[in-house]
């Protein structure tokens, strides 16, 4: 170690001296979203990263088949106590609740041509059913999106390393939420 190095014992850079020592300091909300938003955009691009090594669908399909998987089940994820009953296998699609074209366009902030030309495409390929009140993902698509346990796991351990992340930064995980100005 030089002389203008010190011995750092937050896990930082000693080739940073202008790093905070974040034992003692409490982190402003500035600080706080910054870190978060970094860790949180890694764990993002991550778990995207693993998504197009296993299937063979572009980014938007992929987003768009999630976000219509997640719509679909929605009203089970916002009940706990629903979802802890149905956590323990794959929800038929008889509980799958529909979502339309113009409802994902909307949700996502995508252009509805777009989104009605890369749907129609994932209903062809049999990754989305189209029913009487809307779009769902089918439990059984070819590709297992949403079904996949292997997924599953990688996603868990990814925001188990998130949460350790934080942590180690000296983030808190309570119920405040910064400023948004």
């Amino acid at each position: 170690m030089t002389k203008t190095q010190h011995k750092d014992t937050t896990g930082g850079d000693p080739e940073l001296p202008d790093q905070k020592d974040i034992s003692d300091a409490a982190l402003n909300d500035t600080d706080r979203a910054k870190i978060i938003y970094r860790l949180t955009l890694r764990l993002m691009l991550t778990v995207l990263g693993e998504a197009m090594r296993k299937t063979p669908l572009d980014p938007i399909d992929h987003i768009l088949a999630l976000g219509i998987g997640s719509a679909n089940l929605s009203h089970i994820d916002s009940n706990p106590e629903l979802c802890r009953q149905h956590a323990t296998g794959i929800e038929p699609d008889a509980l799958r609740r529909g979502i339309s074209r113009g409802g994902i366009a909307r949700a996502l902030h995508m252009p509805a041509e777009t989104v009605r030309r890369r749907l129609n495409a994932l209903i062809e390929a049999q990754v989305l059913v189209e029913r009487n009140d809307g779009l769902v993902l089918a439990a059984d698509n070819p590709l297992r999106l949403g079904s996949n346990q292997e997924s599953w796991l990688f996603i868990t351990h990814q925001f188990e390393r998130l949460v350790r992340d934080l942590k180690a930064r000296g983030v808190s995980l309570d119920d405040r939420s910064p400023s948004v100005s």
